[in-house]
């Protein structure tokens, strides 16, 4: 079945001279003033010609350009020889080697290129596009209104897809603008939108944000599973597991672990979890092993440390108990 990417293949020379007839600092004036000031880095996904990945660089950004269609990038390198860019043959909704890279970005840019991607394949593609942003990163993408293009396999976009998607992945649409078609086309025009990750000087995964809302927080024990895992992408990423493109695992031991250096200051504080608890009653992962506990502070529940003795056996029964307390929440974290 014929796909957008044959068909830019096979019209490489000439769409790639038609998009570089259009200036660059023209056709981005519209989210020019919320790229960073210093240096940073930018992904252009579908980056057909190179115009905009080479426009970007020359502001001093350091850029990943991604395309699928081997004559465009080729075009790409021939029209913009000395820009400073890093090219990679991938496309949306897998963007598998630029995951595998393990990079992240200040900037995203989608010019042209969401109405390519399959309906059924938008939420998860956005995933993807989102777990790449760095907190405070924005998502500059532009949607073509107007009748597709058989030929190129489009599909219909709309704005409040767009919105919609942000919401759901915990981020905001920070600006939206319309403009005409610059190549003079009466039946089209471009919806143009950024979409910005909030920084909330976390540095947790920004899925688990949307989690958080996404959820009615009826429970303490919830929010402080998603703060133990939010402190493992933090602090301790090298120890999750990478199993697919969307889910990683992370030791159940570890979570544990997390879980009580996160409660113990909180509770010998004497700070109640629950309207109508205090102290250490009323709380279903407290026990006999924590209150034997009760001495050894939070910073010493670290990997590495070592314990002998009834202290290493309270331990080891305090982090089981914590592991099963944490089995019993596995409907929530599905």
């Amino acid at each position: 079945m014929p796909s957008s990417t044959d068909w830019y293949d096979n019209n490489a020379p000439a769409i790639s001279r038609t998009y570089d007839s259009l200036e660059a600092d023209r056709l981005n004036a519209w989210m020019a003033d919320l790229l960073p000031t210093g240096r940073g880095a930018a992904l252009d996904v579908g980056a057909g010609s190179g115009r905009d990945a080479a426009w970007l660089a020359h502001r001093g950004l350091d850029v990943v350009a991604v395309e699928p269609s081997n004559s465009m990038r080729e075009q790409a390198l021939s029209l913009h020889p000395s820009a400073p860019v890093r090219w990679l043959r991938d496309a949306l909704p897998d963007l598998r080697e630029v995951l595998r890279a393990g990079l992240a970005f200040d900037v995203i840019l989608l010019s042209a290129v969401w109405m390519h991607v399959a309906p059924a394949d938008r939420a998860r593609a956005f995933r993807k596009l989102v777990s790449l942003m760095k907190p405070g990163g924005m998502l500059a993408i532009t949607l073509r209104i107007g009748p597709p293009d058989a030929a190129r396999v489009m599909y219909p976009v709309s704005e409040d897809e767009v919105e919609q998607l942000a919401r759901a992945n915990g981020a905001f649409v920070e600006r939206k603008t319309r403009t005409p078609d610059e190549l003079g086309r009466a039946e089209i025009s471009w919806a143009q939108i950024v979409v910005r990750l909030p920084d909330d000087g976390t540095g947790a995964l920004p899925l688990l944000r949307h989690v958080i809302l996404d959820d009615d927080k009826s429970s303490t024990y919830k929010l402080g599973l998603l703060r133990v895992l939010g402190r493992i992408a933090d602090g301790a990423a090298g120890y999750a597991r990478r199993i697919d493109d969307e889910r990683v695992g992370v030791p159940l031991g570890l979570v544990a672990l997390y879980w009580l250096r996160l409660y113990k200051p909180l509770l010998a504080a004497n700070l109640p979890q629950l309207p109508t608890q205090t102290g250490l009653t009323g709380l279903g992962f407290v026990g006999e092993a924590y209150r034997q506990l009760s001495d050894l502070s939070h910073l010493d529940l670290r990997v590495g440390m070592s314990f002998t003795g009834e202290r290493a056996a309270a331990l080891c029964e305090r982090l089981s108990r914590s592991a099963v307390f944490r089995l019993s929440a596995r409907a929530f974290a599905s």
